[in-house]
């Protein structure tokens, strides 16, 4: 599940500069088969997603992960991050400036920029995409993206018209006041226009639905829409308007619906050119095909084992604390990932500079810790059937929920279940469901345990998922102290000025919740991508390559197209 993106196989965005750590094969932003000669236009690619697009191309409304993959080429964003996850480069914002104070920011527009059907990029189309996003009828999951402009409150609760923070100085420059200074305001803000003319006239609440986000969008990255077949494919062709001219080099970009067992032959043979979520066990194969390029590296995301502390048989942490030394993270990684991932012991992902070095070594497998913490919490095998009581002397079991369609998470959960027998916990294994209803079993407290995981982006702020008021927050974990320090990370003046400063913070709000246990972190999984070496120019960094937004300097020789 994605924060910030939400996408539901649900998804949720930073400034950070980094050390990305070794991998099997080092992520590197080069960019691959440059040997081949000078660019040249011409030809297809096809990329390859394993579920189909729900067909939300709107990118202020969608939530699905295979929409994302289609939008990214189709629609640009203001900036974008660099390889060193810095927020600076430039794309249909020529350049910005925030105050001195950190509450006014002004934006100026690329005067080359237009949509897909050539009409100009302007300021008008970045203020109806807030004031849509703001609007009391909009749907979708992106209103704190903008609930920070000074005056998108009162829009969206239905008392303005339009949002007072947002002034348009002319047809390429928006001034953007708000309410708080904050140290991620341009992560947090959102960026990427809808096109006014387009949309106009017709209702937020009918836009989801509408032509123009279903069958005809009309968008401003390097490639626009040529054919939407749902269930089966997209089609993509070259933007003519794209303002870095005589780019993209390729005529053609198709997303193919693939069955997820029959997609490395499809790599194998040709029939698709790139294949990402890559299981580890599957490396080596792919590694071993001469014309197949295949690289991994960090990804901002980890898997996780919830509790539910509001649930009274879960509310002792040192009972949370057992579970965490009683579960072989590192096995798990060994085994399931093939060393292809790390044992993660914080919502830090290692990849980040908000990452906490003194958690490294935090919880190591170590059963009889996990025994004795029991114990003194009072749970003790009192019939000897090899089973804790609870402290009251009844008998006590849990129950683990786990959804399908990640089968290293499927075969991670008996796993689990095994483990903590070891320990003296009766843990019963849920019947498996499909990830949508397994998500709201989740959101409605019809789990006692759970796993699940958290795609993240670059920004270390962990509300979202973690302030006590948050939806996501789905262990109800409820503390003060947290509040404050996610808070503090952000909008402290020392925190806006330093990010050393934020990092500190961060670093104490990492060790409470490690204390805290609200989670067990199990681990983060490599992003691995492989692709066909007739494809040059292909960049992959942090992000890994099909996510990229550098996609318009991919091109094939005449030869191969």
């Amino acid at each position: 599940m994605k924060r910030k993106s939400f996408l539901i196989s649900m998804i949720f965005v930073l400034s950070l500069s980094v050390f990305l750590a070794a991998c099997s094969q080092q992520a590197d932003d080069s960019k691959s088969g440059e040997a081949g000669g000078q660019p040249v236009p011409g030809g297809t690619v096809t990329l390859s997603m394993f579920s189909a697009p729900k067909g939300v191309f709107n990118p202020a409304f969608y939530e699905d992960q295979y929409d994302a993959y289609v939008l990214q080429y189709t629609f640009d964003s203001l900036w974008a991050y660099d390889d060193k996850l810095q927020l600076n480069v430039p794309l249909l914002a020529e350049k910005w400036e925030l105050s001195e104070d950190g509450k006014e920011l002004t934006i100026n527009l690329r005067k080359d920029a237009k949509w897909h059907d050539g009409e100009p990029i302007t300021a008008d189309d970045l203020i109806f995409t807030w004031e849509t996003i703001a609007d009391p009828d909009y749907s979708g999951p992106r209103y704190y993206m903008v609930e920070m402009i000074k005056g998108a409150k009162e829009k969206h609760d239905g008392k303005a018209k339009t949002i007072s923070g947002v002034t348009k100085v002319d047809d390429h420059t928006v001034k953007v006041e708000f309410t708080v200074a904050r140290a991620n305001t341009l992560d947090n803000l959102w960026s990427t226009p809808i096109p006014k003319h387009v949309y106009e006239g017709v209702s937020v609440k009918d836009m989801p639905n509408h032509e123009a986000t279903k069958k005809n969008p009309v968008g401003s990255g390097p490639f626009k829409f040529k054919e939407i077949k749902p269930n089966e494919y997209v089609v993509l062709e070259k933007n003519p308007h794209f303002y870095e001219k005589g780019k993209p080099y390729l005529d053609q970009v198709i997303w193919k619906v693939i069955s997820q067992d029959v997609a490395i032959a499809a790599l194998e043979n040709g029939e698709i050119d790139f294949l990402s979520d890559i299981s580890p066990n599957d490396f080596e194969t792919i590694k071993a095909m001469e014309h197949i390029e295949i690289k991994e590296t960090q990804d901002f995301s980890y898997q996780y084992l919830g509790f539910k502390v509001n649930n009274p048989k879960l509310k002792d942490k040192k009972l949370r604390q057992a579970i965490t030394y009683a579960i072989n993270r590192k096995a798990l990684v060994d085994g399931l990932l093939k060393g292809h991932g790390a044992v993660l012991n914080q919502h830090m992902p290692k990849a980040s500079w908000a990452y906490n070095e003194k958690l490294e070594n935090a919880y190591p497998y170590d059963p009889d810790k996990a025994k004795q913490l029991l114990e003194e919490a009072g749970y003790k095998d009192k019939n000897g059937d090899g089973f804790v009581e609870d402290p009251k002397g009844k008998p006590f079991s849990l129950k683990l929920d786990y959804p399908t369609g990640n089968p290293i998470r499927e075969k991670t959960a008996p796993i689990i279940v095994e483990d903590l027998k070891k320990v003296g916990l009766n843990v019963q294994l849920a019947k498996p469901r499909e990830f949508a209803a397994h998500a709201d079993a989740v959101e409605k407290d019809k789990v006692e345990m759970w796993l699940m995981g958290w795609s993240l982006t670059p920004d270390p702020d962990p509300s979202g998922i973690w302030l006590s008021t948050d939806p996501w927050n789905y262990p109800h974990w409820v503390n003060k102290e947290s509040d404050k320090l996610i808070k503090e990370a952000v909008e402290s003046p020392e925190a806006i000025q330093d990010q050393n400063k934020r990092k500190e913070i961060y670093a104490k709000w990492t060790e409470l919740v490690s204390e805290e246990v609200p989670y067990v972190f199990l681990y983060s999984q490599n992003k691995i991508e492989a692709w066909n070496k007739r494809v040059k120019g292909v960049t992959f960094d942090w992000r890994g390559a099909i996510e990229h937004y550098k996609v318009m300097d991919w091109w094939i020789p005449k030869d191969q197209q």
